[in-house]
């Protein structure tokens, strides 16, 4: 089920499943990504309690492996909406703990509030259980470009940073192979082929805001709080007409975790009956 929102020029458009954002439009501009599945058949997806992959799909949690798919599984479920005026939505999923799966009973929540130029989105992780939860959490959008090696990312600050090299046959990243991306610098010039390894992952970074742009055009901007890393990411080999600009809390494993849950790099931790908030806004300027 779609629900959409409206404030003044602005729209957007929620699906139900996964409570994925579909659409949205500021001055008369659709920011997001259209879905194609020839390229990539989301837009917008979450990604909880998993980001990328564990080692080999498993993953230690209380003395127990268990089963944990690439970006967890809040994605492919169906939300149910809790609240709505014309302008905001609230979509809900509770989950419930099977044998040999994540453990912990815990709800996700996400709110959607348009305003005439920026959509503002709320994640929040209520624990329901009682012990400590422990998971990743993070956004996926995927902005709409031409070219993107006509693009830069343009950070709030002056970073010194590098990024981990995935590597693509056991799909972790390699602690000690790094990239540096900038040097004292805040823009990043972009290309298809920085993706040939697949996602960008920054994950010792200052800046909470960050700008997409095509040649002088603002395509968007990602602000974020709450999430402490960034990745970006586009399919390899396609050079499709998007950019996925995700804050993240947590990530695919590196080489050398413990393989441990709980001590996963950007793990976070929630009490019995406590909730984590993260934020996410996308504008147009």
């Amino acid at each position: 089920m779609i629900t959409e929102l409206s404030c003044g020029n602005a729209s957007a458009k929620i699906d139900s499943k996964g409570a994925e954002l579909k659409s949205l439009i500021i001055g008369g501009r659709e920011i997001m990504w259209n879905s194609d599945p020839a390229f990539w058949g989301k837009s917008s997806p979450v990604l909880f309690p998993a980001i990328g992959n564990v080692k080999a799909n498993k993953t230690v949690i209380d003395g127990k492996t268990i089963d944990l798919p690439k970006h967890g599984f809040a994605r492919d479920n169906e939300f149910s909406r809790q609240r709505s005026t014309p302008s905001s939505v609230v979509y809900s999923y509770s989950y419930f703990p099977k044998d040999g799966q994540y453990p912990y009973k815990c709800m996700l929540s996400i709110s959607y509030s348009l305003y005439v130029d920026k959509l503002v989105i709320n994640y929040y992780v209520f624990n329901s259980g009682n012990k400590t939860m422990a998971f990743c959490i993070g956004a996926h959008p995927a902005i709409a470009c031409k070219n993107l090696d006509n693009c830069t990312i343009k950070f709030e600050k002056r970073e010194n940073a590098s990024t981990p090299v995935m590597n693509l046959k056991t799909r972790l990243f390699e602690s000690e192979n790094r990239i540096e991306r900038l040097k004292n610098s805040s823009v990043l010039q972009l290309a298809y082929d920085m993706f040939d390894n697949d996602v960008v992952y920054f994950d010792d970074i200052k800046s909470r805001s960050v700008t997409f742009k095509e040649g002088s055009r603002t395509l968007a901007t990602i602000s974020f709080t709450g999430f402490d890393s960034l990745g970006l990411w586009t399919p390899a080999g396609k050079r499709a007409g998007f950019l996925c600009i995700e804050p993240w809390c947590g990530s695919d494993d590196y080489d050398n975790d413990s393989g441990v849950f709980a001590e996963k790099k950007g793990i976070q931790l929630v009490g019995p009956h406590k909730r984590g908030e993260y934020s996410m806004t996308i504008s147009a300027k």
